[in-house]
């Protein structure tokens, strides 16, 4: 059973400073701050208000993200509580990888669970973490049966491609609501099926993957490194397959570089982006990767937000004009940016009506994300009378004091 941490963001720094030994003016020299910067954010003033500088303080402080930010947080009702209910039998299925099947288990056709699979697609791209995480495990576990039994050839490889995606569909809970290490094992578990599906490109999908790990580990270099070892391995993008591969990896690295202060090189991976999305067709997407157009201007605005650049990110989030087939996963992601980039203009007004979008599009994924949190409580430092019960009410969903 989880037990899910209710210190503040400002105490757990705190604590977490003290037991490594470090004053509030060592701590903050290690961050490349000031001792009144590090003041601020023990006491609640200052908000840890980006992925940089989350994993930045844990490297620091030679602790997991995690424990600077309290994942996997409370959910507070029984509704939201269905995510974290379904995470101990995703444990199991992700557990048993590699071992006979977990008898008994009949397996559907392979029509059956080509639907089953895209209907957990649906789920991620939908937001509804709930619904694929009681989904995940069984689909797991039919499909581990299905390719145990496969006979060797294609038949074999297509079970295992159908297994891989369901282990990337399943991934998407267990990141989305703070369990970063089964997210690591289910990763594993992908590159582990995708090794027995005949596909040349899903260990790139691998390393897309996989470079959240070294995000967390405060390893950029190692991160732009592997994902440019991932595009060079697709090579220059001659056909729909490999064009959508690898401006998947483009917006990942442009990601990267922005999330560690190389603002150039991130603009220059959206333009390349840009330019590829532009030769795949709409709806073409094989690796559920989600790259088209629409899905570039979202990381357009992103890399905006990661580089702190305020006035360039409102300006982005006033021209950008998401379509409603985008899934709300992508949408609510977008609208959480523009809320930050308008909270570092000083739209105060503006970022709520942008957190409340977000939030309707994708409610467990902004609840469970820390970005947001911080987003909200600098929101009540600002706190206006005509924002107060709007406000408020979104921080009691977000179990924010």
């Amino acid at each position: 059973m989880v037990t899910y941490d209710q210190e503040p963001d400002g105490g757990r720094i705190r604590r977490l400073r003290r037991r490594a030994g470090l004053t509030q003016a060592e701590f903050g020299q290690l961050m490349g701050r000031s001792q009144g910067w590090v003041s601020g954010i023990e006491n609640g003033d200052l908000e840890l208000d980006s992925v940089t500088l989350i994993v930045r303080a844990a490297s620091v402080l030679k602790v997991y993200p995690n424990e600077i930010t309290g994942r996997p947080y409370d959910p507070g009702t029984p509704a939201e509580d269905r995510g974290h209910r379904a995470i101990p039998a995703l444990r199991r299925v992700v557990a048993r990888h590699g071992l006979p099947p977990d008898w008994p288990v009949e397996p559907r056709s392979r029509r059956e669970l080509e639907t089953a699979v895209t209907q957990l697609t649906f789920l991620r791209q939908a937001a509804r973490y709930a619904d694929l995480g009681e989904a995940a495990p069984n689909v797991i576990r039919e499909l581990h049966a299905a390719a145990y039994q496969a006979s060797p050839g294609e038949e074999s490889e297509r079970m295992h491609s159908l297994l891989a995606r369901a282990y990337k569909e399943a991934d998407t809970v267990a990141h989305e609501l703070g369990y970063d290490d089964l997210s690591t094992l289910t990763t594993e578990r992908f590159r582990a099926a995708a090794s027995r599906a005949g596909d040349p490109y899903l260990p790139m999908v691998f390393d897309f993957l996989r470079v959240r790990d070294l995000w967390a580990a405060d390893l950029w270099p190692d991160a732009l490194q592997m994902l440019d070892g991932a595009i060079e391995a697709v090579g220059e993008p001659r056909d729909q397959q490999q064009a959508s591969i690898w401006g998947s990896l483009q917006l990942r690295a442009a990601i990267t570089a922005a999330l560690s202060s190389k603002e150039d090189e991130a603009w220059e991976r959206i333009r390349l982006a840009a330019e590829t999305a532009a030769r795949v067709p709409a709806g073409y997407d094989p690796y559920r990767l989600e790259f088209y157009s629409a899905n570039v201007e979202i990381h357009r605005l992103a890399v905006a937000v990661e580089i702190r650049d305020g006035a360039r990110a409102v300006e982005l989030a006033s021209q950008i004009r998401i379509p409603p087939s985008v899934p709300a996963s992508r949408r609510g992601r977008h609208h959480l940016d523009a809320a930050r980039g308008w909270i570092y203009y000083g739209g105060y007004d503006q970022a709520l009506d942008e957190m409340e979008r977000a939030e309707r599009l994708a409610p467990l994924r902004v609840r469970n994300n820390p970005v947001a949190k911080a987003a909200v409580r600098s929101l009540l430092s600002h706190e206006r009378r005509s924002q107060r019960e709007r406000l408020r009410r979104m921080a009691g969903r977000m179990h924010i004091a």
